[in-house]
C-alpha cells in the first residue's frame, strides 16, 4: 500500500468520493439491485469490469485516474477501499450490493482485504486507456498539492 502520508479521515473529508445507495427490490424470489445512468450514476457508462479471486493479502488499485469516473460495488462478498485526495485519506468497507462508491478523477485508490467470495464490480466512464492512470503515489501527492483547484482545497491547505 502507499505510504500513509495523511491520517485517515471520514469519507466526507475526501474530495471526489461519495457513497451511493442503490435501489434494492426484494421479494420471495430474491433481490434485484438497479444502477441507472442519470439516476444513481451521473456519468456515461463506457466500460464494465469485475475483479474476483483476489487473495486476502493482495492489494489492488494503487493508482489514480486523470479523467475516469468509477462506481465501485461489492456485487458479492466484501473488500475495503482506501481513497485519498492528496490531503485526506479514508477507508470504506463495501460489503453489500445495495451500496456503491463513486470515485471521481484525481482520487488515489487502494483495494484490499477481499473476502474469498468477493466480486468487485466497477462501472467506468471510459474505455481502458493506459495514459489515464497514475501509478506513482508520491507524484500523485505532489500533483494534488501543486494543483489544488483539482482537489477543491485552497492554496497551501494542509501543507
Amino acid at each position: 500500500m502507499a505510504p500513509d502520508q495523511t491520517p485517515e479521515a471520514p469519507l466526507a473529508a475526501v474530495r471526489g468520493c461519495r457513497l451511493v445507495a442503490l435501489p434494492d427490490n426484494t421479494d420471495p424470489r430474491g433481490s434485484l439491485t438497479v444502477i441507472e445512468q442519470g439516476q444513481q450514476i451521473g456519468f456515461p457508462i463506457e466500460r464494465v469490469f469485475f475483479v474476483h479471486g483476489v487473495p486476502r493479502q493482495a492489494v489492488r488499485g494503487l493508482h489514480m485516474h486523470r479523467e475516469l469516473h468509477e462506481l465501485v460495488v461489492a456485487a458479492t462478498g466484501s473488500f475495503e477501499v482506501v481513497v485519498d485526495d492528496g490531503f485526506s485519506r479514508a477507508r470504506v468497507r463495501l460489503d453489500r450490493p445495495g451500496q456503491a462508491l463513486h470515485v471521481e478523477p484525481g482520487v488515489w485508490t487502494e483495494f484490499a482485504d477481499f473476502s474469498p467470495d468477493a466480486i468487485c464490480l466497477v462501472l467506468a466512464s471510459a474505455p481502458y486507456e493506459l495514459d489515464d492512470y497514475l501509478y506513482d503515489y508520491d507524484e500523485f501527492v505532489r500533483t494534488a498539492r501543486r494543483h489544488p483547484q483539482t482537489t477543491g482545497r485552497p492554496q497551501g491547505a494542509d501543507e
